[in-house]
């Protein structure tokens, strides 16, 4: 294999193994590539030299260094099946492939969020750029691309990497004290209160439960003096 040709070709790398000597590596057409040997296979030029031809522009070594044994079948029958998986399919096979390529990058994954930020803040950059990116050029676009975000967008929100930590290794919030939970919900309520009937409506009913609280406490102050003085008799 030509480690060179596959960096030039920049593609996804497949590979058949025909016996137990023969393994062919390659690549897949790409769309320009595609469109023109399909209409050459719709005009008058015999299939089987379209597929050697595919086949020689696709297999990642040189097809002039393979031996004159090598049955011809091999390479015909290799460059039909690349020219088949390069979009040669019928439309039920191109829903299919849209489908096992949703799978394989998820909505919801980090990497797809990351990569789509990216794009949102830098739009001269491509699919193909950031799968050429190392790891720390991919995360150092990210975290500008959220910096920008988050001044242009004042909705816009940053990954939450302590919510995740906490996902990933099963970390759960501490629980708060029963008391710091009534407050809450006593201010919460008292809120809610006061948008139900109104801030001066509930201004004077806490001045009416003070009265009425003061006015308890002296009535069981009389009350104990009262006893004392009969204890006293």
């Amino acid at each position: 294999m030509d480690l060179k040709k596959v960096l030039e070709s920049d593609c996804d790398l497949y590979s058949i193994i025909l016996d137990d000597y023969c393994t062919f590596e390659f690549r897949l057409l790409k769309i320009k590539e595609f469109n023109l040997f399909n209409k050459l296979l719709n005009g008058n030029i015999p299939a089987f030299i379209l597929y050697e031809e595919i086949f020689n522009i696709c297999y990642l070594s040189d097809a002039k260094y393979l031996s004159n044994t090598l049955p011809a079948g091999y390479a015909i029958t290799t460059g039909q099946m690349i020219y088949t998986l390069s979009g040669g399919n019928t439309g039920e096979d191109f829903l299919i492939s849209i489908a096992k390529e949703r799978e394989a990058n998820p909505l919801n994954s980090i990497y797809e969020h990351m990569r789509c930020t990216i794009f949102s803040s830098f739009h001269s950059i491509t699919p193909v750029m950031i799968e050429n990116m190392t790891e720390k050029q991919f995360i150092k676009n990210f975290v500008a691309a959220e910096n920008l975000l988050s001044k242009s967008r004042p909705e816009f929100k940053r990954l939450d990497l302590e919510k995740i930590y906490k996902e990933i290794y099963n970390i759960e919030e501490p629980k708060k004290p029963n008391e710091t939970v009534k407050d809450n919900i006593y201010i919460n309520d008292a809120v809610s209160l006061e948008k139900e009937l109104g801030y001066w409506d509930v201004k004077d009913a806490e001045q009416r439960f003070l009265k009425e609280e003061v006015a308890r406490m002296n009535k069981e102050k009389l009350s104990k003096s009262d006893l004392q003085s009969l204890d006293r008799r």
